[in-house]
């Protein structure tokens, strides 16, 4: 086992300042993170989501620059009833990757099985605003957004345009 020194988590820090991931400094590579990724999604497609969470976590932590993993965090939070930490995993993961519509579409969701509507209407909001409109990706996510749109009701957009309107006169 490595001896720890401070020479050692200076030079760590320095890496970690300059984007580097702890699967860089371990020395994983793409093939295994891929491998793992693999065994997350096919616990997740079987219903093993426990397990999947375990799996998409260690992604998320050893390569927290890769927007798939994110996605495979909140899709198993999502599926666990856990709402919030799903959003938590789609916000980063739409950090990461603003013009991928699938976070904030299942922000969104996600939004709206806690009763949030406003904040349901502000991902679909940001989706509309970032997503690609000339891609196939596009079109048929902002399909979906489409009927979440209906569920979320214009009331809920209504008030978004409101609070922001209200913003910009204080600014």
């Amino acid at each position: 086992m490595a001896q720890i020194t401070e020479a050692g988590i200076k030079e760590a820090a320095k890496k970690f300042l300059e984007g580097s991931t702890i699967k860089e400094l371990k020395g994983i590579t793409n093939n295994e993170m891929e491998a793992v990724y693999s065994l997350a999604f096919n616990y997740y497609r079987t219903g093993k989501f426990e397990e999947a969470e375990k799996l998409f976590n260690f992604l998320a932590l050893f390569d927290h620059l890769n927007p798939k993993f994110w996605m495979g965090v909140g899709a198993v939070r999502q599926v666990r009833k856990d709402f919030s930490g799903a959003v938590q995993a789609y916000g980063y993961a739409s950090f990461l990757d603003i013009s991928n519509p699938k976070p904030q579409l299942h922000a969104a969701e996600c939004f709206l099985a806690m009763g949030d509507k406003r904040n349901a209407a502000s991902s679909l909001e940001a989706l509309d605003h970032f997503c690609p409109k000339d891609t196939d990706i596009g079109r048929e996510y902002r399909a979906k957004a489409a009927e979440l749109r209906k569920i979320v009701g214009e009331e809920a957009f209504a008030a978004l345009a409101k609070e922001d309107e209200e913003t910009e006169e204080k600014a």
